[in-house]
């Protein structure tokens, strides 16, 4: 049985998982990292470079990946975890297609943050969405999702956990079909909801004219390390709302 080519672009845990599990099964012909990799572990995550060499593998970046698309062609592309945009001419160059984990039920929540703002809005139900890449963000053919119960005692650290969970079970499901040459089939389009670039909810920083739900929602939302926690000022100067498990860790001095 032929073997398919598979580039991986990872980071993060549920990345560092995606990784493991290919080198045991099936490696990579490469790996993208995120940039905020430098091949050491980091308060919240293992390095993913760290992994790969270890492993042996082949690490690559976008310009380098390029130029080995000219001449050749990969059957997938699997991205865990990135956060880097990956250009027209490296889809292009992947047969089979190039398949991606996003943290939501898309349509809803497209783009970054979405833990942070399924949170903020009050959201009763979230959830992972395995769909296929293609020039629009997120906005590819659904394959999958699994939906996740959002609790009132949630952060969105604790929403992006879950996802990581169900997001390598996922994995595993679309990737055995991968390894036995099975066709991974869509399950539906995604035609509505605009794109809109996300930031923080009001950048971060608490309005104390909101009511008492919304303050808590978006504490719970803010709560997400390695971000900057919520915030206010008083006067002239800035108060963080911080778990204590976070000043026992000196976690504020360490890189965003």
């Amino acid at each position: 049985m032929k073997k398919n080519k598979i580039i991986l672009y990872a980071g993060k845990r549920f990345g560092n998982q995606v990784l493991k599990y290919m080198i045991n099964s099936h490696p990579p012909e490469y790996l993208i990292p995120n940039l905020d990799d430098k091949g050491k572990d980091n308060n919240l995550y293992e390095s993913t470079i760290k992994i790969a060499k270890k492993a042996g593998l082949k690490i690559l970046n976008n310009k380098k990946l390029l130029k080995l698309c000219e001449k050749n062609t990969y059957d997938y592309i699997i991205c865990a975890g990135t956060t880097i945009i990956i250009p027209k001419e490296i889809l292009n160059a992947c047969k089979k297609g190039a398949i991606n984990f996003h943290p939501s039920l898309l349509p809803k929540y497209r783009g970054r943050y979405s833990t942070v703002h399924a949170i903020f809005n009050g959201e009763k139900i979230s959830g992972v969405t395995c769909h296929w890449i293609n020039s629009e963000i997120d906005k590819g053919q659904i394959i999958d999702q699994k939906k996740i119960k959002i609790e009132n005692f949630h952060t969105a650290k604790d929403l992006y956990e879950n996802f990581t969970d169900e997001a390598f079970k996922l994995f595993k499901i679309i990737f055995k079909k991968i390894l036995n040459n099975k066709k991974i089939n869509s399950k539906k389009s995604i035609f509505s909801t605009k794109y809109e670039k996300k930031n923080f909810p009001n950048k971060g920083e608490i309005d104390w004219n909101w009511n008492g739900k919304k303050i808590l929602n978006f504490i719970r939302s803010m709560t997400y390390e390695p971000f900057e926690p919520p915030n206010f000022k008083l006067g002239k100067k800035k108060y963080y709302i911080v778990e204590e498990k976070l000043l026992k860790k000196n976690f504020l001095k360490s890189p965003k």
